[in-house]
């Protein structure tokens, strides 16, 4: 959480009927297994006398007892107590806000049997990164943030914190809460009693807030000046991945001519990034970009089914024609590159990216494969046209528009290498553009036609059991943005083509973090994908556990006890098997240096707490890609 949005009074409360036995139970499913591991005794006790709801903030009451109870398990030994009392308060208690009273409050109480906190600490522990202990080579970890934003939370909440500690015997953390909230206003300056609540109950354990500017900086981190914060619902958006700045600049004025809104990475991870948030209308990508080639950029976003079907155009002074093309760009110009061309690159991604009724040519001489061929694209958006003979199938490739063909080798007249030989010929000469062929064919292929092949495709697909699928999934690639209108089986079949999870199945990687909650919360949800995850929970321990495992990317915080992220990394870096794995940084202080700092102590990325799981996995998929 953004602390200084907290301070600022920025956040909003959004009100809702919160049932005291669902917040019951999120906790005790998120605790349970810590103080399992940890050996301590963990109860969650409720008054006969309390209400079956209260109306606040879910989310903020469940973050402030979240806080509350990672502190108490972290202080407290194994074979002690920790306790959440939910009760309405007595009479005796005493509220420096003069809004709470006896009979219309609820306390939700945390008490543990941990080292206790001395009375002259106990307000500094409540300032932003203070802790009880605040030396750097204190024994618990910790941003000492926890309970400065639960104070502020309280105070948004209509409420407040109370602490009871003595050193050496424990404490009590209580967080006394309105059983109404009222008075209270959002950001657009709505007074929330006004509204109605939400009349349902409340049962998120982990939220994702909206990205921080901070994080969309890191997402697809800024380049040069461009509209990602003007773009809105509707917008023809364009993604440009360019490390060069004057001609990203020169493609940004142009697009805006043309009606697009921009959006400007400088490298290829950061497009990827962009292209995931924003889903833009097309991209037009360089080949040459300074971490990963434009080739593994259109392999990913052509892997994706969330991008598939963006339509890619190549600008780029080194010859990737053959390459981008048959991956699936819709064009290939080279540099240096006219206004004009760069004009109808514009209008091609507009047209391919349109929706408007594709055109698929079958050449095959077949007619029950005809048949079989064209019921796999019994759809409205796509028109299906035949040729029966090589010749045919040349004059229709030479005189007429289409956006894809698929051709049988084993024609009457000419094989299907005659055919690729004499279109490619003729296009070279007239400069016209040949559309993607996908060679689909029921024989062997020899050594010498596979090498001949290649000069035109990458894409031969051998009939068999698994071919119509495979053939489906190219053939959609190429027409771009028709996979919806196909029958449901065809999609279901290219969905588990491309399931992006399944390239996290059984990959390594190492979590490091002090925070047992966001631990063991967090590698829950990364094992639900089918991660191998191993934990460690300071610096030192990382360090022996990268010597005795086999890691293949590294999640590392950065705030923690015994050794820091940044001196773990340094450490990692220096070791010969591990200088290129991946790491990504997290910290809980949102400031401007800390990923200039993560990034030159060795982290790759950057991700700011809390985590936002998707994001988190987006990042994953990114870096481990080529490692499947």
């Amino acid at each position: 959480m953004d602390l200084s949005k907290v301070e600022a009074g920025m956040l909003d409360v959004e009100l809702e009927e919160i049932r005291i036995h669902n917040i019951v139970g999120n906790i005790k499913k998120l605790f349970d297994p810590i103080a399992s591991s940890k050996n301590i005794l963990f109860e969650a006790l409720c008054d006969t006398d309390i209400p079956e709801y209260l109306i606040s903030d879910g989310n903020r009451l469940e973050q402030i007892l979240k806080n509350f109870l990672s502190n108490a398990f972290k202080f407290t030994n194994a074979e002690g107590s920790v306790c959440l009392n939910i009760q309405l308060p007595g009479d005796k208690v005493k509220y420096h806000n003069k809004k709470l009273a006896q009979n219309t409050a609820i306390c939700f109480s945390v008490t543990d049997t941990g080292i206790g906190i001395p009375e002259e600490k106990q307000q500094a522990i409540f300032e932003a990164f203070q802790q009880e202990d605040g030396s750097t080579n204190r024994k618990y970890g910790g941003t000492g943030l926890g309970l400065t934003i639960s104070r502020e939370l309280a105070r948004l909440l209509g409420g407040e914190i109370q602490l009871t500690s003595e050193k050496g015997k424990g404490s009590t953390f209580s967080v006394y809460l309105p059983l109404k909230l009222e008075n209270v206003s959002n950001g657009n300056g709505q007074n929330l009693s006004e509204l109605p609540p939400k009349l349902h109950s409340h049962s998120t354990l982990e939220t994702n807030p909206k990205p921080s500017a901070l994080e969309k900086s890191m997402l697809g981190k800024t380049f040069i000046p461009d509209d990602r914060n003007n773009i809105q619902n509707g917008d023809r958006t364009l993604l440009i991945i360019d490390d060069d700045p004057e001609f990203a600049k020169i493609l940004v004025r142009i697009a805006r001519k043309n009606n697009f809104q921009c959006l400007v990475a400088g490298d290829g991870r950061s497009g990827l990034y962009l292209a995931l948030e924003y889903l833009p209308t097309g991209v037009i990508l360089d080949m040459g970009l300074p971490d990963i080639q434009g080739e593994e950029v259109i392999d990913q976003l052509k892997f994706n089914l969330q991008t598939r079907y963006i339509p890619v155009h190549v600008i780029s002074a080194a010859d990737h024609k053959h390459y981008s093309l048959n991956r699936g760009a819709v064009g290939f110009l080279s540099k240096p590159a006219s206004e004009n061309d760069i004009v109808d690159a514009l209008s091609s991604i507009i047209r391919v990216g349109s929706g408007d009724l594709k055109h698929l040519l079958i050449i095959e001489d077949n007619k029950p494969s005809q048949r079989a061929i064209s019921c796999l694209f019994d759809s409205k958006s796509v028109s299906v046209d035949f040729a029966r003979t090589g010749k045919e199938g040349c004059e229709k490739l030479l005189t007429m528009q289409y956006d894809c063909a698929i051709l049988d080798l084993g024609l009457p007249d000419m094989s299907g290498l005659d055919v690729l030989e004499r279109v490619t010929k003729v296009t070279k000469e007239t400069k016209e553009k040949l559309p993607p062929v996908i060679v689909y064919t029921g024989r062997e292929i020899t050594d010498d036609e596979n090498k001949r092949l290649m000069k035109f495709t990458n894409n031969i697909i051998i009939k068999g059991v698994e071919s119509p699928e495979h053939l489906v999934d190219d053939v959609t690639l190429f027409l771009h943005n028709v996979e919806s209108s196909l029958p449901l089986e065809h999609q279901q079949k290219i969905r588990m083509i491309h399931d992006a999870d399944a390239m996290l199945k059984g990959r390594n990687i190492l979590l490091v973090d002090d925070d047992m909650r966001n631990t063991y919360a967090l590698s829950k949800q990364l094992r639900g994908v089918g991660l191998n995850v191993v934990m460690a929970d300071d610096g030192q321990l990382a360090l022996e556990k990268v010597q005795s495992n086999d890691f293949e990317l590294i999640i590392m915080d950065i705030m923690m006890p015994v050794m820091d992220g940044y001196e773990a990394m340094r450490e990692i870096r220096k070791m010969k098997t591990y200088a290129e794995i991946p790491i990504i940084a997290l910290t809980a202080k949102a400031m401007g240096e800390d990923r200039g700092k993560c990034i030159e102590a060795g982290a790759s990325e950057y991700l700011s707490k809390p985590v936002d799981v998707d994001k988190l996995l987006s990042m994953l998929k990114v870096w481990l890609y080529k490692r499947v």
